[in-house]
């Protein structure tokens, strides 16, 4: 029987971390593996850290202040330009009802409503950081028209009160009063459009004139609203002053919150905005101090005015219910931030822990690698000093198997000493091999080879142990184009490992 060996080759790459990544078909090995791509790479190898997955602690008003931030702005210039373009409307019609939205209550004067308008477009323009410069320039525009409306104004009740008395509207004709362009009503337009000016600016120490301009303004539209709540808006209302109404005071604290909010991260306001205790704390008992006050007013003084109680019990039934909802507000915001910190201190645990089994990891990756490097260093030298010993050996059977008077069954053992020097010559060169490998020092030396010469060499080599099991072989070397370039040593040990490898897994015949 004549035995044929069917060599199949398989050409390899070298391989990256990218060709690495693509051979993951499923996305969460993928994901796992890039993840692990994350790890800080040093001289040497590898090194872990604990930098990739820092642990981030958000509550659900953190999650939150990036879309407050955003859309308050925005909604505080389109809810206040509705209702001032409303007002308009309303004079320009003639409809009293949408005037003042209630009948006996005071009405917004047509030229506060116009200053509104120009304020609450101003802000929509300006409220987006990036906006563009046409955006900025109309908008600065506008803002520079409510200072001018506001300014007259003020200059005008000040200076000639006859005017200011002259310029007082009439009563609607249901009996209620219209608002007169007072020094609150003034300031504030002055205070608004001043601020959406220096929406931008800041000192060299960092101050921000445009947010005490809306601070000013937010604390003079809560005091109204507070008049409004505890009915003291009659106090204020007499023959030749008619304060603001109640839709020109919620304007202008819409338009100072929506001011103050489109640049909260630069300012005072970053503290709130933050996620910190702090900022999470600021964000939940601030409104509540500011709403509830008004909110417990208002339903008092209903209450009161329905008769239901004096106004004794009314004063302590709202000192108690506010301390009774601020307290439990209190609570409730101290419990999350307890919440907070104790998930807080359990990542902190679980970072150290972390760290130490990192740390850990990284010593025993050290001794590996100088293990490792110690193998390799005994390898290459135990290579060196066996491969010395054989050159002498090979030189002297290459000597007597080409002497003439040798006797042919001595030259049959010479052949095979011969053989079999070469043969530990080359396992110890493949030992050298895998250490030059390993240190990434295996170098080639391309030339053009003839195939042909390469693979009677590897048989020659590899004959005695085809003969020992009796093995056939069939060789053609009819091919035409024989020369290649490549490292001829190599070559000829890959065609070498083949046959080895083939004789190796064969059966004898």
């Amino acid at each position: 029987m004549v035995g044929r060996i069917t060599l199949v080759g398989r050409f390899s790459v070298p391989v990256t971390q990218d060709s690495i990544v693509s051979r993951f078909r499923y996305p969460l090995i993928k994901q796992v593996f890039e993840f692990g791509q994350k790890v800080h790479f040093h001289q040497g190898g590898p090194r872990f850290s604990t930098k990739l997955a820092p642990f981030v602690l958000r509550t659900c008003s953190d999650s939150l202040k990036a879309p407050i931030t955003q859309i308050a702005p925005v909604a505080a210039s389109r809810l206040t330009g509705a209702i001032a373009t409303t007002v308009l409307t309303g004079w320009i019609l003639q409809i009293d009802l949408l005037k003042n939205f209630a009948p006996g209550l005071i009405a917004m004067n047509p030229i506060t409503a116009s200053g509104l308008i120009a304020a609450s477009v101003a802000l929509f323009l300006r409220q987006a950081p990036g906006a563009s410069k046409k955006r900025t320039i109309l908008g600065q525009a506008l803002a520079a028209g409510t200072i001018v409306i506001g300014g007259c104004f003020l200059l005008l009740s000040r200076r000639d009160p006859v005017a200011a008395k002259w310029l007082t509207l009439p009563p609607l004709s249901d009996g209620s009063l219209v608002e007169a362009n007072g020094a609150r009503i003034s300031l504030s337009l002055v205070l608004i459009g001043a601020s959406l000016l220096a929406l931008n600016y800041k000192t060299a120490r960092g101050f921000r004139p445009g947010e005490l301009a809306c601070a000013v303004t937010a604390v003079i539209a809560i005091l109204s609203l507070v008049a409004y709540a505890h009915y003291l808006i009659g106090f204020y209302t007499t023959a030749t002053y008619i304060p603001a109404s109640l839709l020109t005071s919620v304007c202008f604290f819409l338009l100072a919150t929506g001011i103050l909010l489109a640049r909260a991260d630069r300012g005072t306001l970053a503290i709130i905005v933050s996620e910190t205790a702090a900022g999470m704390l600021a964000r939940r008992l601030i409104p509540l101090a500011i709403l509830l006050p008004i909110l417990i007013g208002a339903i008092r003084q209903g209450v009161e005015r329905a008769g239901l109680y004096d106004p004794i019990f009314g004063a302590a039934h709202s000192a108690t219910t506010f301390m009774v909802l601020f307290f439990a507000a209190i609570w409730w915001t101290t419990r999350m931030v307890f919440h907070i910190d104790s998930d807080r201190i359990f990542a902190e645990r679980e970072r150290q822990k972390q760290e130490q089994q990192v740390h850990q990891l990284n010593i025993e990756k050290m001794a590996a690698e100088k293990a490792n490097k110690a193998k390799d260093d005994f390898l290459a030298v135990l290579s060196h000093e066996l491969r010395t010993p054989l050159t002498p050996a090979l030189a002297a059977a290459s000597y007597l198997a080409e002497h003439e008077d040798l006797s042919p069954q001595l030259r049959e053992e010479v052949a095979a000493i011969r053989t079999s020097v070469r043969l530990e010559a080359r396992l110890i060169d493949d030992l050298l091999d895998l250490t030059r490998i390993n240190r990434g020092k295996i170098e080639l030396h391309l030339e053009v080879v003839d195939v042909h010469n390469l693979l009677r060499n590897s048989l020659e080599i590899a004959r005695d142990n085809i003969l020992a099991k009796q093995l056939d072989l069939v060789v053609n070397f009819g091919a035409d184009r024989h020369h290649v370039w490549a490292d001829a040593i190599r070559l000829q040990q890959v065609f070498w490992n083949l046959l080895n490898n083939a004789v190796k897994f064969s059966k004898e015949t």
